[in-house]
């Protein structure tokens, strides 16, 4: 992942380049705009916006679902939204969008969330409760960074922890299947750091997620550290109420482990 320095001084020159290159009619206008007979004669605007679901992040020639696919962005990644075409009844709303100096085409506008916009943390965090599994974790993380201010960041937090307790089970079950034939007699390394090296984790180390291994019960055990963040950051939530619950939980088997 790029560091965040990179990121801001190649966000600024995109910005820059948009500024300074006139956009075309109405596909300046942004849905919403209060003017849309100025579009013209408005001076150029661009929104940073983040790719929220990759399930239609697909970058099209034109504002067209059946329109060619120029390439597929990941989520999580940054573009300029320069215009619009706004929905109607037979055909979704999208937006055009600058993703490099040379590369620009149209996205569906459910793809996208603007940080900056009234509501939009609300229907990331929908969007959130609606996945799960690695996606789930994703976004959860891509919503701490971009929404950190939201009121809604507990909840968000929360179930990424509890995504990734559930995650800690399916793992578990992979590994000892590819593990399984392995005893702690005569390993040049001890059964825990065979487990603790599984690639089914790298995925989640990627993201963060942290795990340890119990050996006496063969399981992964979840770190807990976003529910330490909730604790930390929002002790007087409901939120961090079921999250000290889950830590002491956590605790217990941790201490059953060393023992």
């Amino acid at each position: 992942m790029r560091s965040p320095a990179l990121f801001d001084r190649v966000a600024l020159t995109v910005l820059l380049y948009l500024l300074a290159v006139p956009a075309t009619g109405a596909q300046t206008n942004p849905p919403g705009s209060a003017d849309p007979d100025n579009a013209a004669r408005a001076q150029p605007r661009a929104t940073r916006a983040f790719i929220v679901d990759d399930r239609l992040s697909a970058l099209r020639r034109e504002p067209n679902i059946l329109a060619e696919v120029v390439q597929r962005l990941r989520l999580g990644r940054a573009v300029y939204i320069v215009g619009a075409k706004g929905a109607k009844a037979d055909r979704p709303g999208f937006y055009r969008v600058a993703v490099s100096r040379r590369t620009r085409g149209w996205i569906h506008e459910s793809a996208l969330a603007v940080p900056t916009r009234a509501g939009d943390d609300r229907r990331v965090s929908r969007l959130v409760m609606s996945l799960e599994g690695l996606d789930r974790i994703s976004l959860c993380r891509l919503f701490r960074e971009r929404f950190g201010r939201s009121p809604l960041l507990p909840g968000v937090l929360l179930a990424l922890a509890e995504e990734a307790e559930r995650a800690a089970d399916a793992l578990g079950v992979r590994a000892r299947r590819r593990l399984g034939s392995l005893t702690g007699e005569g390993l040049p390394a001890r059964l825990r750091d065979y487990y603790l090296s599984d690639p089914g984790l790298d995925r989640y180390s990627k993201l963060g997620i942290r795990f340890d291994f119990d050996e006496s019960t063969g399981h992964y055990i979840y770190d807990g550290h976003a529910y330490r963040e909730i604790v930390a950051r929002f002790p007087g939530s409901a939120e961090a109420k079921r999250a000290r619950e889950l830590l002491d939980a956590i605790g217990e088997r941790l201490a059953r482990r060393r023992t």
